[in-house]
């Protein structure tokens, strides 16, 4: 059992150490075990094993403690993000049943109207939960421990299934390729409902001190920074931007930073080097996808890759330990480095599959293989290079966004006649989407409506930043919307 024995081995150790902290409390790892311990057995109290834990809240230190305690209860965590909006938040809980809510005060309050009947456990309550020993019915290596949600092109959630033992492999892989140990004091600026979590287990694993954000303003992550000596982070390049543009950057004491590590969305090059200038000279490329178990490339600080093989490709590095990278063309066969296809990958990272969605799974696992859509192609030097993202998505911020869930919103008004989204590119998101409408009738569409309805279906990062009136939605003999006539158009206006 990876995390249950992770807390046992660290407080063993150290018990008074540091493991984690926000700006409420401080945990030392011998109080993390009591609050781990003592909401397992609550759980097994109240769940049988395998049953899923819906977990919604901001971040704080008890997002993490109740990842480790699902485990060792032998429950499944599932969470979720809160930023959604109702009808969102109830389709993504629809098929996990869960049987439990663990949540904030806003998330018990919402949850409550939603799913009346559902019971709940205060996140703020759980370092006040009495002691207890810890549960004998912890889930295996094998077993599903999360299940973390993405979404497919059709903007449909799907519920990513990972075990213990890609959290193991990830945090050896981290272990190795990134370096931190004990002495190490990680900054977790990023939400914790998403796959990104998992780099703050792998600190964990490696008996770091971990520091939550309750949420990301470049002041508040300087201040953070400095005030509690962090030495590590891991930043989209839309946070590092706001950063660097923040006039108390130059105030602030960031002696203690060593290294930043980005991804979720291609750095610019312009951007890398200003970070290295002004923020911090050791910058560290990861990629990652939710269904490798996190990350899964790196480019570390002393790679120095060569031009790009393709204009605009952004470099991945290398597999990390315990990860199988190739290129594979349409028939699945491996290309010739320097030659354009799919990037696929396996190794004990790798997702047990989509929650309740095998369609889905053998679509996306052939012969156990993840196939990522992303296009790559190895460079001589042995380098992974990422052409472009899978599919349509879109990249806002370092979060996702699906052509085909907002142009579904805007198709539910009678006065359009047909739409498509695409991305803008935005100096401070990476991306943001637009909107191209096609109105049904001559009186056209009014704005505020579309605006309305995005308010109502959608979250806020994935509601359209411009919408662009057209006579028609360009499309090919086939029917297929011709989206980089469009991306041109939207980059242009």
């Amino acid at each position: 059992m990876w995390l249950g024995s992770l807390i046992e081995r660290h407080r063993a150790r150290r018990p008074d150490a540091l493991a984690l902290r926000d700006v409420r409390r401080d945990v030392s790892w011998r109080e993390f075990e009591r609050d781990v311990h003592a909401l397992a057995a609550l759980l097994a109290e109240r769940a049988a094993p395998g049953d899923r834990i819906a977990v919604i809240g901001a971040n704080r230190v008890e997002i993490l403690e109740t990842y480790f305690a699902c485990a060792v209860a032998g429950v499944v965590a599932a969470p979720v993000n809160p930023a959604l909006t109702d009808p969102e938040i109830a389709a993504v809980l629809a098929p996990l049943d869960p049987v439990l809510l663990i949540g904030d005060d806003a998330a018990r309050t919402r949850l409550a109207a939603l799913l009346p009947g559902l019971p709940a456990v205060a996140l703020e309550e759980i370092e006040r939960l009495p002691d207890a020993a810890a549960p004998a019915c912890g889930s295996t290596l094998d077993a599903p421990a999360a299940i973390l949600h993405t979404s497919a092109t059709t903007g449909r959630p799907k519920g990513v299934v990972v075990d213990q033992r890609s959290f193991a492999a990830n945090a050896h892989a981290w272990l190795a390729d990134v370096g931190s140990g004990p002495s190490a004091i990680y900054l977790n600026a990023c939400p914790l409902f998403h796959g990104s979590m998992v780099i703050a287990l792998d600190y964990l694993a490696a008996g770091a001190t971990v520091c939550v954000l309750d949420r990301f303003t470049p002041q508040g992550c300087l201040t953070a920074m400095s005030a509690w000596q962090v030495t590590q982070t891991f930043l989209v390049p839309s946070m590092i931007r706001l950063i660097l543009e923040t006039r108390a950057l130059a105030e602030t004491d960031l002696g203690a930073l060593d290294l930043v590590l980005h991804g979720a969305a291609p750095m610019p090059s312009d951007l890398a080097e200003e970070a290295a200038e002004r923020f911090c000279g050791r910058l560290q490329t990861i990629y990652g996808i939710t269904e490798g178990g996190g990350p899964a490339l790196t480019l570390r600080p002393d790679d120095k890759p060569s031009a790009p093989p393709v204009p605009g490709a952004a470099c991945a590095g290398r597999p990390m330990l315990g990860t199988v990278a190739r290129v594979a063309g349409p028939d699945g066969a491996t290309l010739p480095d320097g030659e354009i296809g799919e990037l696929r990958l396996s190794g004990d990272g790798v997702m047990k599959g989509y929650w309740k969605n095998p369609s889905a799974t053998s679509e996306t696992l052939p012969g156990g293989e993840l196939n990522t859509r992303d296009l790559c192609c190895v460079d001589p030097a042995g380098l992974l290079w990422v052409v472009d993202r899978r599919n349509d998505l879109i990249l806002r911020g370092g979060q996702n966004v699906y052509p085909a869930e907002i142009e579904h919103a805007l198709r539910t008004s009678p006065h359009v006649a047909d739409v498509a989204v695409v991305p803008a590119p935005s100096a401070y998101w990476g991306q943001t989407p637009v909107a191209f409408v096609q109105p049904s009738g001559p009186e056209g569409v009014d704005e505020a409506e579309l605006v309305g309805l995005c308010v109502e279906r959608l979250a806020a990062y994935k509601r359209p930043t411009r919408f662009i009136f057209v006579e028609e939605i360009p499309r090919n003999p086939a029917g297929k919307i011709l989206r980089s006539r469009l991306r041109e158009r939207a980059a242009e206006a």
